[in-house]
């Protein structure tokens, strides 16, 4: 057969098989991200009755995905003994709580109480509660888990993620602008003159929106890296990028201005710092690889003027809230004194998981009372967890988070084709971690639910064992179009034409070995 069919790009086709399965994968995607956002409509799922709706809608939604034997089958391979083995004493720990052989021995309000049963927990509902929601992150873990176990399932739940991200994004900036101070036909709880989302708290909604800040960061490289374009802007040039980077950029363009308009200090320093240090690793991922080129570093320009022109126009906002740092501060410091003194008064096993309200209600005195009557978290994760589960439950769960990381950054090195996608999801990690420090996102279930959804299709992609696909080079998780002017001098552009199977491999071999596009 000729060589030389047609013209158009060389990419090869999957199989029947493939083309068959691909609308059930993407409708699977898109299902669990409407899942996801649905979560944060409702309030971050921030009420009991709503956490347990949604925990009950993620247990679903595993059961029915482990109908499919993708899904059973990704799940028996996944690679999760050590983070699992952590977890399971999460929530051991938790359940001992509920018996008089908690970690650290009964409390003694039930003796002062006369109560019949005496337990370590203060509040056993809201533990029973909190061990239900906790199952059911474990089920966002798995069910992201069993989408990343294959790099094409992975690519279709990150493209819906951030596909209903952008409406997400878009439904939150006309609501603030056309609807600040009402949310549903309620008046908004908090700060109606900054940005929040469905949450309340335009502090959570900055840890969401900067998340969706990160996401699509990347997913403008990814979108870039799969035009195939070469060193200089062509007419062609514009055709192959302007298709492929209109979703990515109005992504970020929202994400970011909605990250803004919460006018969140603490959240803004840590997508900014989180996404400097990616653009970082990104950029110098690409020049080991010979690969910053002109239209790369335009595209660069444009997303960096779309998310500092969403600050500039707000900068006034923005300064009065500076303004107040200081004031703030010390709130936040007359609250993290008081819960450590209340999680030093219990040190091993803690008040429960949930008690956190008991707990804020027994530690109110009238130096304290201004910090601490209005307040639902800590707004620290760190002593939050010490302060209910204790040391022993505390380490327990950091450490699962810590083996999870471990495990994406392992991947990094040895899943050069998702490496992008790993390091965004490590980047949403690290943003969840430093702002967790000063506000309280992770208390929120659906976003709780995020970070366990990604984390475990990080965990997906780094365990899942690298497949070269025939004739298919990948760049930066998408295909590679062999006829770009990337591909170096003239003589080495011939991906155009169709090839035998040959040549095909040949081609892909050579583009592999120049730039490292997997």
């Amino acid at each position: 057969m000729s060589g030389v069919a047609s013209r158009g790009p060389a990419t090869a086709k999957p199989t029947a098989a493939r083309q068959t399965l691909a609308p059930r994968w993407d409708a699977a995607a898109l299902a669990v991200a409407l899942l996801l956002f649905a979560g944060h409509v409702m309030l971050g799922a921030n009420r009991t009755d709503l956490s347990l709706a949604f925990a009950m809608a993620w247990f679903i939604a595993l059961a029915v995905l482990t109908t499919r034997p993708w899904a059973e089958a990704a799940l028996a391979r996944a690679r999760l003994l050590w983070p699992g083995a952590a977890f399971a004493a999460v929530l051991a720990l938790a359940v001992l709580s509920l018996t008089p052989l908690a970690p650290g021995g009964v409390h003694a309000v039930w003796a002062w109480v006369g109560a019949p049963v005496k337990v370590g927990a203060i509040d056993p509902y809201a533990t029973i509660v909190e061990l239900v929601k906790l199952a059911a992150l474990a089920a966002a873990f798995l069910i992201g888990c069993s989408f990343g176990a294959d790099d094409d399932r992975a690519r279709g739940l990150m493209r819906a993620v951030l596909q209903v991200g952008l409406v997400f994004s878009a439904w939150a900036f006309l609501d603030y602008v056309l609807n600040p101070n009402f949310l549903f036909g309620a008046a908004r709880p908090f700060a109606p003159d900054r940005l929040s989302g469905a949450f309340g708290s335009p502090n959570t909604a900055a840890t969401c929106f900067g998340a969706l800040t990160l996401l699509n960061l990347v997913d403008v490289l990814r979108a870039y890296e799969g035009a195939g374009v070469g060193g200089r802007f062509y007419s062609s040039t514009l055709q192959r990028l302007l298709p492929r980077l209109a979703r990515p950029l109005a992504g970020l363009a929202l994400a970011a201005t909605c990250l803004t308009l919460t006018q969140s200090r603490a959240g803004l320093a840590a997508a900014a710092a989180v996404a400097i240090v990616l653009a970082a690793v990104l950029a110098l991922a690409r020049a080991g690889q010979g690969g910053i080129r002109t239209p790369l570093i335009a595209i660069a320009a444009v997303a960096l003027a779309l998310v500092v022109g969403s600050a500039a126009l707000n900068v006034d906002a923005l300064q009065q809230r500076f303004l107040f740092l200081h004031a703030d501060a010390a709130l936040r410091s007359q609250i993290f004194a008081a819960h450590f003194a209340a999680f030093q008064a219990a040190p091993w096993g803690g008040y429960g998981l949930g008690s956190f309200a008991r707990i804020n209600g027994m530690i109110l005195s009238g130096s304290n009372l201004a910090a601490l009557q209005t307040i639902g978290a800590a707004h620290n994760v760190y002593i939050q967890w010490l302060e209910e589960a204790g040391v022993l439950g505390a380490a327990a769960m950091f450490a699962t988070v810590a083996l999870i990381a471990l495990q994406l950054a392992l991947g990094l090195a040895r899943r050069r084709r998702m490496r992008p996608w790993l390091l965004a999801i490590l980047a949403v990690l690290a943003l969840y971690l430093l702002h967790g420090a000063s506000d309280y996102a992770l208390e929120t279930p659906s976003m709780a639910a995020m970070l366990s959804l990604l984390l475990g299709l990080g965990a997906g992609i780094a365990g899942a064992a690298p497949v070269a696909r025939a004739g298919a080079g990948r760049a930066l998780g998408q295909d590679v179009d062999l006829g770009s002017a990337a591909a170096g001098p003239a003589p080495l552009q011939v991906g155009r034409y169709r090839t035998s199977g040959k040549v095909a491999q040949g081609l892909h071999a050579v583009r592999v070995s120049e730039r490292d596009l997997s």
